[in-house]
């Protein structure tokens, strides 16, 4: 017998979603309002399913969401056409849910909730527990969205490197300042190399394209060559000679802020915690639409709990356009039930700043250098992400 699943289309996606890739139905069907123009959303979530169940096929009907009579009578007529139907009551609109239940009621249908909190989709009569939902990918999510992943800005490292790049990690943070100039310097040095040779020769005192004078810290550079990204290092005073381990060695080493999603990336792996954690990812927005095109990359995303988290990465302060491009990135993808985390090196939080402030009204957790330089970060980083409050962002509106 062919299951149908009747779902009120919701602006997030983790209500659109959870549902049919919990129960697999044979058919799920949304109801969505008329005035709703765009229809990839639709072609974007039946490509989400066919991932998990290939068979599944999707219908699409337009209702007038401010007339609880037509959305009555338009659930009431599906289910009458479909049989064996489970209508979802945990998307759309008040009066959605409303109507539903009463033609759910005299039609006979089984009506369900998803409990994203305590993560099962229970019966609405009885509380009971139907299925403990499924566990989504951060690709279940891009799906939905009608995006896709187009690759990443930096490789991520292999396990066996994350040790000697989180010394180095914290050594840089301990001497930010001779980063600064290092990392220019090295930027100038290989800009004058194709971007597949590792070998660099260059005098020890440089000019940069705006005309002022760099130089490299020289601890900096044995430090580089002492865990393995520098070799063959020779400076004599007047020239600095070295070859770059790797050509990911050459990114890490000429990328200033790098290092601190690095840092990052490597906390989440370790902890053992998280799912689908991702480094430096770039995502076209609109996979349909034949042409591709990157939107802001993102420095640090993972899956905890089935929900994505988006982690951006600062290697200085951070301010309240930060924090809105990293607002807007969650929200495209996991709607209000994603998370958000702002890694900032700066005192935001032991002063209280009106960044912080601004963070905390925007439900984004923020660590600040306190917290990047302590040495239980890995658990700082979990704790950030696990103790966010998912009660209260399902009714946030910011």
């Amino acid at each position: 017998m062919t299951r149908t699943l009747i779902e009120y289309y919701d602006k997030d996606v983790l209500k659109n979603i959870m549902g049919p890739l919990t129960l697999h139905p044979d058919k799920v069907i949304f109801l969505y309002d008329s005035g709703m123009q765009d229809m990839t959303a639709f072609r974007a979530l039946h490509t989400c399913f066919k991932r998990h169940i290939p068979h599944i096929t999707l219908e699409r009907y337009p209702v007038d969401i401010l007339s609880m009579d037509k959305i009555y009578r338009k659930t009431a007529q599906v289910i009458e056409n479909n049989e064996n139907c489970f209508l979802e009551l945990t998307g759309g609109s008040e009066l959605m849910v409303i109507a539903g239940f009463r033609a759910g009621m005299e039609k006979g249908a089984k009506l369900i909730h998803t409990d994203l909190v305590h993560n099962r989709i229970t019966d609405l009569l009885t509380d009971e527990t139907v299925a403990p939902t499924a566990t989504l990918s951060l690709e279940d999510f891009v799906d939905a969205r009608g995006a896709c992943f187009i690759g990443e800005s930096h490789r991520p490292p292999e396990p066996e490197r994350f040790d000697a790049i989180w010394e180095m990690a914290r050594y840089l943070f301990r001497h930010l300042e001779e980063w600064k100039h290092t990392c220019s310097y090295l930027q100038t040095v290989a800009a004058r190399y194709l971007p597949h040779e590792v070998y660099m020769d260059s005098k020890e005192l440089i000019y940069m394209k705006n005309g002022k004078k760099t130089y490299p810290d020289k601890a900096i550079l044995k430090e580089f060559q002492r865990l393995g990204f520098l070799k063959n290092l020779v400076m004599d005073g007047e020239r600095v000679r070295f070859s770059f381990c790797s050509v990911d060695d050459r990114q890490y080493c000429t990328g200033y802020g790098v290092w601190l999603e690095l840092y990052v990336y490597i906390a989440a792996k370790k902890s053992g915690v998280f799912d689908d954690v991702k480094l430096g990812t770039m995502i076209d927005w609109n996979a349909y639409d034949g042409v591709v095109v990157a939107g802001n990359e993102i420095d640090v995303i993972l899956m905890e709990q089935s929900l994505p988290v988006f982690i951006s990465c600062k290697l200085r302060s951070a301010d309240t356009a930060a924090l809105n491009e990293l607002l807007i990135a969650k929200k495209r993808v996991g709607g209000w039930f994603s998370k958000g985390v702002m890694v900032t090196f700066s005192r935001e939080k032991a002063e209280n700043s009106g960044t912080y402030k601004r963070a905390q009204e925007l439900g984004i957790e923020l660590l600040d250098a306190g917290d990047i330089l302590a040495e239980d970060f890995p658990a700082r980083l979990v704790r950030a992400i696990k103790e966010h409050d998912l009660v209260s962002l399902k009714w946030k509106k910011v």
